[in-house]
């Protein structure tokens, strides 16, 4: 226990400084934490081959923001003495580490909503005002000793990105009112097959995804070149620091720190050039794709009728905020950061020139789509979205429904839905679920282990279950009883399915189970107790539905039933899939801007699943979604009857 109060009328506070080195720790763990979070997002990047390294675990939002608080403590510290040269890096480390996580996460605005993005980027003022404040006065009071002309540079360098933030997020918010209108109205109103508005639909969800268009705007630009400012203004410092030691002139002792202050310089030097990488490697693949004209904030071009109307407000946004800083910073990356874009230039141009030719077939489907006059931008990110959309379609027919869904389809080819319909006129609340669906399976494969559906149709099941209950989900979520069927058929579909476990699952003994194989009234026996096994709840409901529709069918052998539960299953089958073009429109149309491009994917991956099996498929005129003149699913060859 310390000791606490006044000894001999003075503050005893000789315990104050000992947790500081853990205090250290802390710092060093938070700083991993966003090192691990930057270095996921760089291999994310290049694993999928977007070269523009969207934010995806490291992005703007409040975990984040307080990763960074406290990766940031050492330079908003005004009180701790840093007396050694080591000590004083760790402040111009953290300050560092702020301008290169500004400028890492910019396009992470892309991923959130209008009033997110500004709530956001309000607590990240208030967190860079603060580190300025601090280091202000630290500069003032004589705690920053070292590397003070490097601490302005940095704070301007904050100053700068933060400005940049309210500039981007500005632009970003306003851009994605039109795109997610022109998106939804291209799906609705286009022309073809409902694949061929999906392709088309990827492509420019792909195009106008928010992160591309703020990595390739000039906004971004700007931030990039100011990181590398700020790297290089702690390289040519640790150098000093740690090589150039003679013109280094630290004082006498250690900081509170002590050695958990090489720790932090470490992981923040180490988070920091990760960072960089990221941040270079995204400029130097889209700087030369920028016309020279573009070069500054595209807000000015959208408010240049007010500024025209007040000259002070044209002469200090459009001579001094675009002129100087822009250009001034410009200069600056050129003649000091020559060497790190050209590292970055040419692999981004091996990268580009190995993939240009693999990405070029089928490109001329979508030649129309780039612009004439954008330059190679445009149809640089058209290659890229057509070789990923073929790589996206590749891999989801390789999971697509074998013949063993096409068998069981084809063996009902002539599907009238009468016996559904029986079951539905039985009992007037019952509607099909996909917990319906797997009970059935589970009931085919209980009954007996010698007939051919037994695990014929679990097998079936699982091909198809993924189409199922996206369908459920966007069409049929209208109560709590739905949602609660939804969640119990996934689980059980996760649950093991063999017919050992479900035997004991429903208490049936050995000798029962052999009994049927062969023995139709045990059967008939087993299905009137199934019910029994489990408590009162949504699935036991759904279970007793199902089995004394089946037990009243005039049922003569064990083949017959596995026929009547096959076709049922069926008719179920059908039923959801006639309803997936209505729940694909339902899903792209209902979905945000920041959502579209994984609901585009997803619809893409279903879509592409049905087309094994749309040939079997009953469809109908009310299939399709209403008011939209898509009249075919997969192909032109398949129409709506």
């Amino acid at each position: 226990m310390a000791k606490h109060g006044c000894v001999n009328g003075t503050l005893d506070d000789s315990s104050y400084s000992s947790p500081v080195p853990i205090i250290g720790l802390y710092i060093a763990a938070a700083t991993l934490v966003c090192f691990f979070s930057i270095l996921f997002d760089v291999i994310s990047g290049f694993r999928n081959r977007k070269r523009w390294l969207p934010c995806r675990f490291f992005s703007l939002n409040s975990v984040t923001l307080t990763l960074l608080a406290i990766a940031a403590k050492i330079p908003v510290d005004l009180t701790t003495k840093m007396p050694s040269a080591h000590d004083q890096l760790s402040k111009l480390t953290g300050t560092t580490l702020v301008c290169i996580c500004m400028g890492f996460l910019m396009p992470s605005l892309g991923n959130n909503r209008k009033s997110e993005n500004w709530s956001n980027v309000l607590a990240l003022s208030i967190f860079v005002v603060t580190v300025v404040v601090n280091i202000c006065i630290q500069l003032y009071t004589g705690v920053i000793i070292l590397f003070r002309v490097e601490h302005i540079i940095n704070v301007c360098c904050m100053l700068l990105l933060l400005l940049a933030f309210f500039c981007a997020t500005h632009d970003i918010n306003s851009q994605k009112e039109i795109t997610a209108y022109q998106n939804k109205d291209r799906f609705k109103k286009g022309e073809g097959s409902m694949l061929q508005r999906l392709k088309l639909c990827y492509l420019h969800a792909y195009h106008s995804n928010p992160q591309i268009e703020l990595c390739k705007d000039s906004d971004s630009t700007f931030p990039g070149v100011l990181c590398i400012v700020s790297l290089v203004i702690l390289l040519q410092s640790a150098f000093r620091c740690f090589i150039k030691k003679d013109m280094m002139f630290p004082c006498n002792g250690l900081s509170d720190y002590k050695w958990s202050t090489w720790i932090i310089v470490g992981t923040q030097i180490a988070t920091i050039l990760i960072g960089s990488i990221g941040t270079c490697f995204r400029l130097a693949t889209l700087v030369h794709h920028i016309k020279p004209e573009s070069v500054g904030l595209t807000w000015v071009d959208q408010y240049e009728d007010i500024i025209s109307k007040n000259p002070l407000l044209e002469w200090s946004v459009k001579d001094i905020w675009i002129g100087l800083p822009i250009y001034l910073m410009y200069l600056v990356f050129v003649w000091t950061n020559i060497p790190i874009l050209f590292i970055c230039g040419i692999v981004a141009g091996i990268w580009e020139e190995c993939s240009e030719e693999r990405n070029m077939d089928g490109i001329e489907e979508f030649s129309h789509l780039i612009q004439e006059g954008e330059g190679g931008l445009e149809g640089w990110i058209v290659r890229n979205c057509v070789a990923d959309m073929k790589r996206w379609m590749e891999l989801t027919k390789n999971d697509s429904p074998n013949h063993n869904t096409k068998q069981l389809l084809s063996k009902y080819s002539s599907l009238d839905g009468t016996l559904l319909a029986i079951l539905k006129d039985s009992n007037k609340a019952y509607e099909v679920s996909s917990l319906s669906m797997v009970l059935l399976a589970r009931i085919a494969t209980v009954c007996s282990d010698s007939a051919p559906g037994s695990a014929f149709l679990s097998t079936v099941l699982s091909e198809i279950f993924e189409v199922i209950q996206f369908v459920e989900r966007k069409m049929r979520f209208t109560s709590f009883e739905n949602k609660m069927k939804y969640l119990l058929a996934k689980a059980a579909m996760e649950a093991p399915s063999s017919r050992d476990v479900l035997l004991k699952v429903f208490n049936i003994s050995d000798i029962e189970a052999s009994q049927l194989n062969n023995d139709i009234h045990q059967v008939i026996d087993v299905l009137g107790r199934l019910k029994g096994a489990l408590p009162d709840d949504i699935v036991k409901d759904e279970l007793e539905i199902i089995t004394e529709f089946i037990r009243h069918r005039n049922l003569r052998s064990i083949q017959q039933i596995h026929d009547c539960i096959e076709h049922l299953f069926v008719n179920m089958l059908n039923e959801f899939l006639t309803q997936v073009p209505n729940a694909i429109y339902k899903e792209i149309t209902e979905s945000s801007l920041e959502d579209y491009e994984k609901a585009i994917r997803f619809s893409l991956k279903l879509l592409c699943k049905v087309e094994s099996v749309e040939a079997f498929v009953q469809w109908s005129y009310d299939s399709y979604p209403t008011g939209t003149n898509i009249k075919t699913l997969i192909t032109n060859g398949s129409n709506g009857e």
